[in-house]
């Protein structure tokens, strides 16, 4: 399949889906995009989210990017539709299928969509200007002068953060999980569905069991994205905890 916005090959890369089944889906890192078809992005497990982080952020370009400004499906070539939605209090936008066959969305709105960033509050604004003197916006690239506002003066955006108790929440699911899992292979008459159970509760259980113990080691260089750092700072602790 071919980006809708730069029309390079995308990536395909399967995941985990609820319920122990798999879905594939498409990725552009050039510019930091994701197609799925009808609605996959909904049916991720939590482990799949956050493995979803660890993608992304391995393959993150030096520069995304733009998006284009025609869109097409990639499946019938039929203009996409810009959409906004909401999930919770959060508004996020997708380019969707007018014919149902999928969407497209930046990573950064994917974030949003799972309640993963949200605004700085002032406070944070006022401790951030003492840091560094501007920061790139994490829903276009484009740079923010902090003295100048909170507000990415091409998107209107507002300076977003990755969220830590969203991550924990997520995280608290995903040892749920675990504990269903767990509950499923001691109750399996199969003994070779036991074992596979058992195993795969055992790799998720070393790769994310102590990551809410543990704490973010968060970079923020003058010029980064604030939501890129928080990522990166996640994908890091991951990879510490498996």
């Amino acid at each position: 399949m071919n980006c809708p916005s730069c029309s390079l090959a995308m990536s395909e890369q399967a995941f985990e889906r609820n319920y122990g089944t798999v879905v594939s889906i498409d990725i552009c890192h050039p510019c930091g995009t994701l197609w799925f078809d009808r609605w996959e992005d909904l049916s991720l497990s939590p482990g799949a989210v956050l493995r979803l982080f660890v993608v992304v952020n391995d393959n993150q370009p030096a520069r995304r990017n733009p998006l284009g400004t025609a869109l097409a499906c990639p499946r019938c070539r039929a203009p996409l539709v810009l959409t906004t939605d909401m999930q919770r209090t959060t508004r996020f936008q997708y380019w969707r299928c007018p014919a149902e066959h999928g969407h497209f969305m930046t990573f950064f709105q994917f974030l949003r969509e799972k309640n993963f960033v949200r605004p700085l509050s002032p406070a944070e604004v006022d401790t951030l200007k003492q840091n560094v003197k501007s920061v790139s916006c994490s829903s276009c690239g484009a740079p923010v002068d902090l003295n100048a506002g909170a507000v990415c003066p091409y998107c209107r955006a507002p300076l977003s953060m990755l969220d830590a108790r969203q991550v924990d929440t997520v995280v608290q699911e995903l040892k749920r999980e675990e504990a269903r899992r767990d509950e499923a292979a001691r109750g399996a008459i199969d003994p070779v569905l036991a074992a596979r159970l058992a195993k795969d509760r055992m790799n998720v259980g070393a790769r994310f069991g102590h990551l809410g113990d543990a704490s973010w080691d968060f970079k923020l260089s003058d010029g980064g994205g604030l939501v890129e750092a928080g990522v990166a700072a996640l994908v890091a602790l991951l990879t510490r905890a498996g």
